[in-house]
């Protein structure tokens, strides 16, 4: 267990790669750039690409927000990409993520609708429906990232790379 957390935080902090800058829209309804919006303080990120990737995402969200809730040391922001979604559904699609995300997180979840092959490329995509969890520093550069469903040796890479520099 202790060498697959090893290598896990070796390969994910081996190399450091900007996360790409998007315009995006919070679920409150502002509109901002990021990761210039979570600048100064490491974040953690959790996109997904696909409706079916909801439930990972999701499962990622109730995870993360508890142990990092608003305020907390490490913000955590949920982005959905919407690029691929047909303008005449987008609307249907907002409203069904409004009511899976708490109201108390709303300005933390970004609607994005373009910039995909580049947060695709961040995020080392692989799966179609997996959640993508990526731990960016202070000044933006992906440190760690996973995707998958949550699991306890994931989030203890997260916290590995919190703890080695993630800051």
């Amino acid at each position: 267990m202790r060498l697959a957390l090893s290598f896990l935080l070796f390969a994910a902090t081996a190399w450091c790669q900007p996360f790409p800058p998007i315009e995006a829209e919070t679920l409150t309804g502002k509109k901002l750039s990021f990761p210039g919006a979570a600048a100064g303080s490491p974040a953690v990120v959790i996109a997904g690409f696909t409706h079916a990737s909801q439930s990972q995402t999701m499962a990622w969200h109730r995870r993360l927000w508890g142990e990092y809730p608003r305020g907390g040391p490490v913000p955590v922001w949920g982005i959905a990409v919407l690029e691929d979604v047909p303008r005449l559904v987008r609307g249907m699609a907002t409203h069904g993520i409004r009511g899976s995300v708490p109201k108390e997180q709303y300005d933390r979840f970004l609607l994005v609708f373009r910039g995909e092959a580049e947060l695709k490329q961040s995020a080392a995509f692989d799966r179609p429906d997996d959640a993508y969890v990526l731990l960016l520093d202070s000044s933006g550069a992906v440190k760690w990232r996973y995707h998958g469903p949550p699991t306890d040796t994931a989030d203890a890479g997260l916290k590995a790379a919190l703890a080695a520099g993630g800051k």
